[in-house]
């Protein structure tokens, strides 16, 4: 039997880094696909722009990215889902082969498989990264690129050290490997992509340098060299080929010589290297606290141990990897965008190799003590602990990333923008209307028509700038088109009047004074100086269906039809709740008129006006029949004009999961107590308090289990002494028969409660506070408590 094992490892070692860089790419491209977005996923960043841009074939905005824009439309023929799951499914599987690699790469530095493995785990599931392989965005491509190339050199320099090595890390082989011409053609097809990519060039030349001149002085390999990497610039012919029938989304792109080299290289953007206009402003500790947030202080710190032990054992292997770094480092400081962090990806993934080397050192130190003769056995038994410690942070960093990520960046379930782009179009729009707004709902709206051919007929106009949307208004009326707007435009209700159609504001030349509405449920209520002549209700948006998800939380559409009948002097609000006898809310919005887009203050005597509003539902809501009412009231002073209840819903229990956007809460906070998960809360701590006054707090639960869990809400002094605590009882869930729960509770400070600032503290009664991860209390915030 050992005979057969023995064999057997003899067989499976030679493939073993195969096995485990092919394990990773399942690893981390199964958690990238259980987190990935299901369609579009947000409507002002590049990743719509790529999904709509993948199917027309169209140029992307500067640098243009050939290599990108055609890998992209390959994936759109994947018979899976719409386009835009397609490019998402795109960056999840270039995310996925990018940390397999850099396990390669790292293994070329590395003797210990398991600090290989680590690296590639910790970049895997930092969380800026993992943020990108779940949304059709251009990073993980670079990764892969970044850590392709690196692999490559470091097979590269390995073939020219001569066997016996010297270096403890470096292992020589005796094939032939990776040539310059190699190392030449995928440098230009990186250079295709992203022009981050020339930041690698003085590293890798100098390390090229360090072993090999010899080519300096043969031209024939130099030409050989400059046209392997000429060759896949070549791509880059997509562009001026594509611009014979199209443009970029925004129609910028100028299909001439010119326009063609300020395309490419990006001549817009050098702005965010010489000027600050987004008045990005970021202080050194920001940094730290960005590579200690990707890494773990635990990663971070062994990623600075491996940067020292790399220097001492591969020195160049050190220069290619510290310049590099650093290279990429001084440019993500330097330029001055709203999204920084997406820059220093490649930064990170240096970082990761370093953290490879790091444990590779660890593990090393351990060995040479276990292998010592005579070792004494309080040393053995101290050096098998700290080789238990190692395994044990080895297991502790992926996971706390895993498990501290996860539900910052899973999108699974956001169906937000995907539904409100079929909403706009689900409108019962007339053929001659034109849609306005700025160019990413524009290119949502189109996004729809075109792949998935709704309504192809309403015209869309993109006009970033309020004064090019006036001009847009302006323009359309006058040749008869149906207005619609998609967002509040300042200082429009002067010149038109305006009302409400779904999701929609439609512009109108003349208030409506004619043509009363029909309302499914007719009133006649006066709200003072106007009268409610009735309202529809569409409880469409409670239940499940092929249109709407309920992972964006529960909606009522409540359209009210208003009458002008004195003009009003001030700017008043709308008020909807859904109320239970005991005032429990089930839902509540308040808000200006017509998508806050009418003033009552510009309201027209006469005029009819139509008002849609979709009533969120607490996530949490407790199951049972609630009341809608609706107000007309001033928020500046208080004064109710007008207030009519309804009519009665009945809510059914919540059993689904929610998007966090959805969950209705300032912070989310997913931590497990044990048989019940603070989902979330919302805690006011703007503004001082005084004794005796109640601190508002609503918490979010969910509740797996049946039982009834105690908690205690503590007041914590400076000194972390509890000057104030209050109990909460949770739970019940076969009671209300829904998996999540909202508590709307008060503490009441104390009468005589000392000036200062205080610390919320919630935490399982009659438990003990513990260090991470065995902790079971969660800090909800801080609030002033001042003198009455």
């Amino acid at each position: 039997p050992m005979l057969v094992l023995t064999r057997a490892r003899q067989r499976v070692l030679p493939h073993a880094d195969w096995i485990v860089g092919a394990a990773l790419f399942l690893l981390s491209g199964s958690i990238y696909l259980r987190t990935l977005a299901p369609s579009v996923a947000f409507i002002f960043d590049d990743s719509l722009e790529f999904q709509l841009l993948a199917w027309r074939m169209a140029i992307a905005h500067p640098t243009g990215y050939p290599l990108y824009s055609i890998l992209i439309k390959l994936f759109s023929f994947i018979p899976i889902g719409d386009i835009a799951y397609r490019l998402n499914l795109a960056s999840a599987f270039f995310g996925a082969l990018a940390v397999a690699l850099i396990y390669f790469a790292a293994r070329q530095l590395v003797e210990s498989r398991a600090a290989a493995l680590l690296g590639a785990l910790v970049f895997a599931l930092s969380e800026t990264f993992w943020s990108q392989a779940v949304v059709a965005e251009v990073y993980t491509l670079q990764a892969l690129l970044t850590a392709l190339m690196l692999w490559l050199a470091l097979r590269w320099g390995k073939k020219r050290l001569p066997p016996p090595l010297p270096s403890p890390v470096l292992r020589g082989s005796g094939k032939k490997g990776v040539s310059l011409l190699s190392l030449s053609f995928f440098f230009g097809l990186m250079l295709t992509h992203h022009r981050m990519s020339i930041l690698l060039l003085p590293a890798l030349a100098i390390y090229v340098l360090s072993y090999d001149r010899s080519f300096l002085r043969e031209p024939r390999t130099r030409l050989r060299m400059a046209v392997a990497f000429a060759l896949p610039l070549l791509l880059y012919l997509y562009i001026p080929l594509r611009g014979l029938s199209t443009s970029s989304l925004d129609g910028a792109y100028q299909n001439t010589t010119a326009g063609f080299l300020n395309w490419v290289l990006g001549s817009s953007y050098t702005v965010f290297l010489t000027q600050n206009p987004f008045n990005q402003n970021r202080a050194a500790a920001f940094y730290l606290e960005l590579f200690l947030n990707q890494f773990t202080p635990i990663g971070f710190l062994l990623a600075a141990i491996g940067f020292i032990y790399l220097l001492r054992v591969a020195r160049r292997e050190w220069i290619l990897l510290a310049l590099g770094w650093v290279a990429n480092l001084a440019f993500a400081i330097t330029y001055r965008v709203s999204d920084v962090n997406v820059f220093f990806i490649p930064a990170f993934l240096f970082t990761a190799l370093f953290l490879a080397c790091g444990v590779d050192a660890m593990v090393r130190i351990l060995s040479r003590a276990r292998s010592r003769q005579e070792v004494p056995p309080v040393r053995l038994y101290l050096v098998r602990g700290a080789a238990l410690m190692l395994v044990l942070l080895l297991f502790y960093i992926p996971y706390a990333l895993l498990r501290g990520n996860f539900f910052r960046v899973e999108l699974s379930d956001k169906w937000d923008v995907h539904d409100y782009g079929r909403d706009i179009l689900a409108q019962n729009l007339p053929p001659d209307s034109t849609l306005i707004g700025i160019l990413g709902e524009m290119t949502l709206v189109r996004y729809f028509q075109e792949t998935q051919n709704l309504r192809a007929d309403v015209e869309t106009v993109a006009a970033d700038k309020e004064p090019a949307r006036l001009a847009a208004i302006d323009r359309a009326l006058k040749n008869n088109r149906t207005v619609f707007l998609t967002r509040l435009l300042a200082d429009v209700e002067k010149k038109y009047s305006l009302a409400s159609f779904g999701p929609l504001v439609q512009v109108q030349l003349k208030p409506n004074k004619t043509n009363a509405p029909s309302p499914t449920h007719a009133l006649g209520e006066d709200f003072d100086d106007v009268k409610l002549l009735g309202y529809d209700l569409d409880l469409s948006r409670l239940n499940d269906s092929t249109m709407w998800h309920l992972e964006n939380g529960r909606r009522a559409r409540v359209t009210l039809y208003w009458r002008v009948e004195n003009k009003i002097a001030n700017d008043r609000f709308v008020s909807l709740k859904l109320l239970m006898p005991d005032g429990t809310r089930g839902g509540q919005l308040d808000r200006r008129p017509v998508l806050d887009s009418y003033p009552t203050t510009a309201w027209r005597v006469g005029e009819y006006i139509t008002d849609v509003y979709d009533l969120p539902i607490f996530v949490g809501a407790a199951p049972g029949e609630y009341t809608l009412n609706v107000a007309f009231y001033d928020p500046d002073s208080g004064n109710v004009h007008g207030q009519k209840d309804l009519e009665k819903i009945a809510l059914a229990p919540d059993t689904h999961d929610h998007f966090r956007e959805a969950l209705g809460v300032q912070q989310t906070a997913f931590y497990d107590f044990g048989g019940i998960e603070l989902i979330g809360f919302s805690l006011d701590g703007s503004d001082a308090y005084a004794p005796s006054m109640p601190v508002a707090m609503t918490l979010l639960w969910r509740v797996p289990d049946v039982d009834a869990h105690d908690f205690e809400i503590e007041l914590l002094d400076a000194a972390k002494g509890i000057a104030h605590s209050q109990i909460t009882s949770v739970g019940y869930r076969a009671q209300i028969g829904t998996q999540y729960l909202r508590q709307e509770l008060s503490l009441v400070l104390p009468s005589n409660l000392p000036m200062g600032n205080y610390q919320l503290r919630l935490s399982p009664r009659n438990s003990r506070c513990a260090l991470p991860p065995l902790a079971s209390c969660y800090e909800l915030g801080s609030i002033q408590v001042t003198a009455k």
